[in-house]
């Protein structure tokens, strides 16, 4: 499922090497910056999405396109944002 997220770039990690054959690199975004309760949304660049996030400083808006993807394990049950395309508002 496609998911578009419009906020403030708000922290950008350092690229983490997985194992020889993945990296990824996670970012996060804050929406509702203007309300009572902000957000704070991490999503993750994987391999080759890792270069779309170049040339984005913190504190710009932004407009994010994840996969929104869910899983469970041991009863538990995880969400992940995977980004697709990122560009700015």
């Amino acid at each position: 499922m496609l998911v578009e997220i419009k906020g403030t770039l708000k922290v950008i990690f350092t690229e983490e090497k997985i194992s020889d054959k993945m990296s990824k690199k996670e970012i996060v975004v804050t929406i509702g910056a203007d309300t009572e309760y902000p957000q704070d949304i991490i999503c993750e660049a994987v391999n080759k999405k890792i270069d779309l996030l170049d040339g984005y400083s913190m504190g710009e808006n932004v407009v994010v396109k994840c996969d929104l993807r869910g899983r469970e394990s041991k009863g538990r049950y995880y969400n992940k944002f995977s980004i697709v395309d990122i560009s700015k508002k």
